[in-house]
C-alpha cells in the first residue's frame, strides 16, 4: 500500500463547519471540526473546537486587504445577505482573510477565516487538490480548519480560496503557509515521578473537552488502589485531578474507554468481602459517584473493553472444567446485559475431542461485529500442544462466531496480544510468534475488513509483545512495548508502521536508568498527538507524549 493516496496531503485533513462538500471531493476526508461532531472514543466530541497552540493570526501581506477593489464591487463586507439583491450584477469577491497560525508548530488546525461580498460560499483548496466547501460563521463571514496531524506534511503550502454565487467565482486568492511541527518520534513531554507513589498507568484516553484521562493501579500505604487522573494536552495536572474508582478496596485496573458525552467507563478487578470480581463502572462527572454497569462473578476473568456508540463489551474468559473458554460480556443502552460464551471447535476429520483453552486478550468494535483477539491452546497439530492467534469475529445480529486461527507460517505458534480498527474496518493486531519451544519474536498482522490476514510484520527481536496499539489518523499504526537493553533493563519504546511497508516509519525510545520500563496504555488525540502510558524506573508511573 502507498503512504500517499493521492497529490493531497495524508495528514491535512480540511474541515468546514457546513456538512457540504464541493462536487467532485476525492481523497481528502471531510468532516465537522472537533468539537461539531463525534469522532472515536479516543477523541470524541465536544462542545467547542480544541484549543490550538496559538490563536489564528494574519498571513503577512493579505489579512484584511481585497482581493481586487475593481472585483469587489461597491458594498462592504458588514452587510448582510441583501447586498445580492442591491446589486444583482457584481460578481462575488473575497475582502478578508485570516490564515493561521503560520508557521504550525504543534499539531492543530490552521484556521481559515474568509470575509466577502456577493457571494453565497466560498471554496478552499490545499496544494491544487480537491475543492472544499467552508461553512457560514456570520453575515459575509466563512470559516474552515485544515487539521495537520503529522510532522510528515512539514514544509510550505498553499491554500487558495473562490468565493461564488449561482454560477460567479471570484478571482482566486492564495495564501501560502508552512507546517513546522517537531520531527515524527521525537519526544515532546515526560513525566515518570514519585508524585503519587509506585504505580504503572494502564490505559490512557482523550476526552471529548479534551483532556487526557489515565487509569492506573497505585500502592498507597502499599495497598492496590485503583485511580483516575486528568491531565490538560500539555501534561500539567494539580489539585483535584486525581481520584480513587474503588476507595479503600484492593484494585486493579483493566481498561478504560470515553464516550462521546465524556462519560468515563472504567473496568477493573476489585477485592470485596474476600471475593474478586471484575467491576465495569460509568462517571458521567469527574470523581462523581458511579454507575454500576455490569460485574462478573468469581472466576471470570475481564480482559478489555470495547465501546461503541452505545454498545459496550468487556471480553475475557469463563472457567470450563480445567479449562477457560471465551467470554463477551454485552451492554447495549436500554437494554439488560447478556453474557455469550464462545468454544473453539476446529473442523477437522476426525473431530478433536480435547478441549481448547481460550485467552481473549483484546477486542474492539467494527460495525457491526465485534472482533476479539488472543491466543487459542490445544491440539492445533497432531503430534502435540500448541498455542495459535486467534480473531473471533462475532456478528451483533446473530452473536454468531466465526473464527479465524493463524497458520503455521511464521512459526509453529503465535499469539494476539492487542488490537486496534480503523474506519475502513481493517484490524491490526500486535502479538507474537515462536517455535518449539517457543521464545516470543514480536509481530504485527493486518486483516482487511473481510477478515483476511493482508500483512505481517516481524519486529525488532529486542522488543517484547506489543502492549497497546492504535491507528493514527495519518494512516500509520502505533505500538507500545518494552525494549530489552543492558544489565536486565528495558526502555520505555514506541514505533510507528505504515502497512505493507517493509521499516518502519519511525521509533521512540526512553530510559531513565539501566532499570526496568514497561509501557502499556496508549492514545491519540483529536489532532494526531501520540500520548502513551505505563512504568519507569523505580516502578512510578510514567507520561510520555510523542510527537506524530
Amino acid at each position: 500500500m502507498k503512504r500517499r493516496a493521492s497529490p493531497s496531503l495524508p495528514g491535512i485533513v480540511v474541515l468546514g463547519l457546513a456538512a457540504c462538500t464541493a462536487p467532485g471531493l476525492g481523497p481528502l476526508t471531510y468532516d465537522q471540526p472537533p468539537g461539531e461532531t463525534s469522532t472515536s472514543a479516543a477523541s470524541g466530541a465536544s462542545d467547542g473546537a480544541p484549543p490550538t497552540t496559538d490563536e489564528p493570526v494574519p498571513t503577512t501581506g493579505t489579512t484584511g486587504e481585497p482581493s481586487d477593489p475593481s472585483t469587489a464591487g461597491s458594498g462592504s463586507t458588514g452587510e448582510t445577505g441583501s447586498t445580492t439583491a442591491d446589486a444583482p450584477l457584481a460578481p462575488p469577491a473575497i475582502v478578508e482573510n485570516i490564515l493561521g497560525p503560520d508557521p504550525l508548530e504543534q499539531p492543530g488546525p490552521v484556521v481559515a477565516q474568509i470575509g466577502t461580498a456577493y457571494a453565497e460560499g466560498v471554496r478552499m483548496q490545499i496544494d491544487g487538490g480537491p475543492a472544499i466547501e467552508l461553512g457560514p460563521a456570520g453575515d459575509d463571514q466563512f470559516q474552515g480548519e485544515i487539521a495537520v496531524h503529522t510532522a510528515l506534511d512539514n514544509g510550505p503550502h498553499l491554500a487558495t480560496f473562490v468565493a461564488w454565487r449561482d454560477e460567479l467565482e471570484s478571482e482566486p486568492l492564495e495564501i501560502p503557509f508552512t507546517v513546522a511541527l517537531p520531527p515524527p518520534g521525537s519526544e515532546l513531554f515526560w513525566e515518570g515521578d514519585n508524585a503519587i507513589g509506585k504505580g504503572t498507568v494502564v490505559a490512557l484516553a482523550v476526552t471529548p473537552k479534551p483532556e487526557l484521562i489515565e487509569l492506573g493501579t497505585y500502592y498507597p500505604q502499599g495497598q492496590a488502589r485503583c485511580y483516575l487522573r486528568r491531565r490538560d494536552l500539555d501534561g500539567t495536572w494539580g489539585a483535584g485531578d486525581l481520584f480513587e474508582v474503588k476507595p479503600g478496596l484492593p484494585c486493579s485496573a483493566i481498561d478504560l474507554a470515553v464516550d462521546d458525552q465524556g462519560a468515563l467507563h472504567v473496568l477493573v478487578d476489585k477485592l470485596e468481602d474476600g471475593e474478586l470480581r471484575w467491576w465495569l463502572g460509568k462517571f458521567d462527572a469527574w470523581a462523581g459517584d458511579p454507575t454500576n454497569v455490569g460485574s462478573g462473578v468469581v472466576g471470570d476473568v475481564a480482559r478489555a473493553l470495547a465501546l461503541a456508540d452505545d454498545r459496550l463489551a468487556v471480553c475475557g474468559t469463563k472457567p470450563d472444567g480445567k479449562l477457560a473458554t471465551a467470554a463477551v460480556w454485552l451492554f447495549i443502552a436500554g437494554e439488560p446485559g447478556k453474557n455469550l460464551t464462545y468454544d473453539y471447535v476446529p473442523d477437522t476429520d476426525p473431530p478433536v475431542l480435547i478441549g481448547f483453552n481460550e485467552a481473549p486478550n483484546d477486542c474492539g468494535f467494527v460495525n457491526e461485529h465485534l472482533l476479539v483477539t488472543g491466543e487459542l491452546r490445544g491440539w492445533h497439530d497432531k503430534d502435540t500442544i500448541r498455542v495459535r492467534q486467534f480473531l473471533l469475529d462475532i456478528h451483533a445480529s446473530d452473536e454468531s462466531p466465526v473464527w479465524r486461527v493463524a497458520p503455521p507460517d511464521s512459526g509453529s505458534q503465535s499469539g494476539g496480544r492487542v488490537l486496534a480498527v480503523d474506519a475502513g474496518g481493517r484490524a491490526m493486531t500486535g502479538g507474537y510468534f515462536c517455535g518449539d519451544p517457543c521464545e516470543h519474536t514480536s509481530e504485527l498482522r493486518m486483516f482487511s475488513d473481510s477478515g483476511s490476514q493482508v500483512w505481517q510484520r516481524s519486529l525488532d527481536p529486542l522488543l517484547a509483545d506489543p502492549r497497546a496499539l492504535a491507528w493514527h489518523p495519518a494512516g500509520y499504526v502505533v505500538f507500545v512495548a518494552a525494549r530489552d537493553g543492558p544489565q536486565g533493563s528495558t526502555s520505555f519504546f514506541a514505533e510507528a508502521w505504515f502497512p505493507l511497508e517493509a521499516k518502519p516509519l519511525w521509533s521512540y525510545d526512553h530510559q531513565d536508568a539501566l532499570a526496568v520500563h514497561t509501557p502499556t496504555a496508549l492514545a491519540i488525540g483529536p489532532y494526531g498527538q501520540i500520548y502513551a502510558g505505563g512504568m519507569t524506573a523505580g516502578g512510578y508511573p510514567a507520561v510520555a507524549f510523542i510527537a506524530p
